[in-house]
């Protein structure tokens, strides 16, 4: 199972419903038999550059982080758990991107968080094998969502 702990308020284009389901079909994906636990925060283009410039030396903002256990919150797991870390959204950034490509603000945003649950999870985009099978992963996620 995968528990979503919201650590900022949904941006307007998600709702509560939203976190639900992505939960659920990330544990039809991942398949662990514990509960994994990421903290999901939405935040600010100029709180997501500073992130970026302090753990990845990118002075400029992005539209999600993805930061292993105690490498920004250090939050223990909670009791019968795995903690896998945080996410950290941009929301404006996000709706841009999504403004760019065509799709709704909504569907850019679960595309995020879906992105740095699998990078939490052991995933990457590193090589041309790790991206079709990443994307592929998150691909498929986003659209069963969004066909909902």
């Amino acid at each position: 199972m995968i528990k979503l702990e919201l650590a900022s308020k949904l941006p307007s284009a998600l709702q509560a419903s939203d976190i639900t389901k992505l939960e659920k079909e990330l544990a039809k994906i991942l398949r662990g038999k514990i509960t994994r636990l990421a903290t999901l925060t939405f935040v600010t283009e100029a709180k997501i550059q500073a992130l970026n410039k302090q753990f990845r030396k990118k002075d400029k903002p992005t539209d999600v982080l993805s930061f292993e256990p105690d490498q920004f919150t250090r939050k223990a797991g909670k009791e019968g758990a795995e903690f896998l870390g945080d996410i950290v959204i941009a929301p404006t950034y996000a709706k841009r991107e999504a403004l760019r490509r065509g799709l709704s603000h909504r569907e850019e945003l679960l595309r995020l968080v879906v992105h740095g649950v699998l990078h939490l999870s052991g995933y990457d985009h590193a090589t041309e094998e790790e991206e079709t099978q990443m994307f592929g992963l998150q691909e498929r996620v986003v659209d069963l969502l969004v066909s909902i």
